[in-house]
């Protein structure tokens, strides 16, 4: 019996040291056949369309959008308007409550009343003075002239106040948010209360760094892909391009504008949807070309592989776009060229 085990010990171990170098000569004949035999991938120099492209990451914003808060708060006291409402231009869409902030411009109003009573009194007594006022008394006519301008200015403030207790619309446009649905909430100054957007207004807004900005104009063509809507393109060129750049932590690039050729009177396109925006920069007809890999490089320049990977043909390169390179040189179309 433990022969027989013994026997079966061997044996396997025989069965793996031939497994083994089975694997190792299949190995070996594939890099030497690959080595010393012909590159497998190849294509043909073909002719037609190169271009060099560029694709930029982007933002779809309004020309026309605006976030409405009051100056001063108060309790909103009407609410004329919806989310999702079409609203005209200088349409009211809410209002605080005016007893408070009228009767503030009342006692403004009154206030500087006063004060102008006590300058005409006091240029009264001095009217014949001319230039022989003593220093109190130009005191006292500067005190005052001052409390009534302050007074003035006071009466101003609080009539701005009452007319500011009524939002408008600054242009035709979507309530796209509204904070107050309803009267009797407490607002605070400067806190958005209503939101709109004219949808007929969108742009797309593309940053691009110090090295690609020189590559545009106001007029280039760009095709847009949003990534909500993918597969469907739509066109669209460049309306404006920043002079001055922005900085993030990104560094410092310049905003593009790209217009959308589209209408959106169904609100189908909406405020920051993102989008890739592809650009020509360069474009040539009737030229030959190859893949990128197939064009090969060394310190004499570029070159392509023919005669089954036995041939260096050096090329001049032209445009360089992601799918295709353009060629010139001792290449004509049909000839075939190999990656190593």
């Amino acid at each position: 019996m433990i022969m027989g085990i013994f026997r079966r010990f061997l044996w396997q171990k025989k069965l793996v040291i031939i497994v083994e170098l089975v694997i190792l000569a299949a190995a070996g004949f594939y890099f030497f056949s690959n080595r010393n035999g012909k590159p497998t991938e190849n294509t043909t120099i073909e002719r037609g369309e190169v271009r060099e492209e560029l694709v930029l990451s982007g933002e779809l914003k309004a020309e026309s959008h605006a976030k409405l808060a009051f100056g001063s708060s108060g309790s909103v006291a009407w609410v004329g308007v919806k989310e999702g409402q079409w609203v005209e231009k200088g349409q009211a869409l809410l209002k605080l409550d005016t007893v408070p902030l009228n009767s503030t411009y009342q006692r403004a109003l009154s206030s500087y009343r006063l004060t102008q009573a006590t300058v005409n009194r006091v240029h009264d007594d001095l009217k014949n003075k001319g230039n022989s006022e003593t220093f109190t008394e130009k005191e006292t006519r500067t005190t005052v002239e001052v409390a009534n301008d302050q007074a003035y200015e006071a009466t101003i403030t609080a009539q701005k106040a009452l007319k500011d207790a009524t939002l408008k619309a600054p242009f035709a446009g979507l309530v796209v948010n509204l904070s107050s649905n309803a009267p009797g909430v407490n607002v605070t100054a400067a806190i958005v209360q209503v939101e709109i957007v004219n949808p007929q207004t969108m742009y797309l807004s593309v940053n691009a760094d110090q090295t690609e900005v020189s590559s545009f104009k106001v007029g280039d063509k760009t095709e847009i892909v949003f990534d909500a809507f993918e597969g469907q393109i739509l066109n669209g060129s460049i309306s404006s391009i920043a002079f001055a750049p922005q900085t993030s932590e990104g560094g410092s690039t310049y905003p593009l504008r790209a217009s959308l050729s589209v209408d959106n009177s169904n609100y189908k396109y909406k405020v920051g949807m993102t989008a890739d925006s592809k650009f020509i920069l360069q474009e040539k007809q009737n030229v030959l070309y190859v893949p990128p890999k197939f064009v090969k490089s060394d310190k004499d320049g570029k070159y392509v592989l023919t005669q089954e990977g036995k041939q260096k043909v050096y090329v001049t390169v032209g445009i360089e776009g992601d799918e295709r390179v353009e060629i010139t040189g001792e290449i004509k179309e049909g000839d075939k060229v190999y990656n190593d």
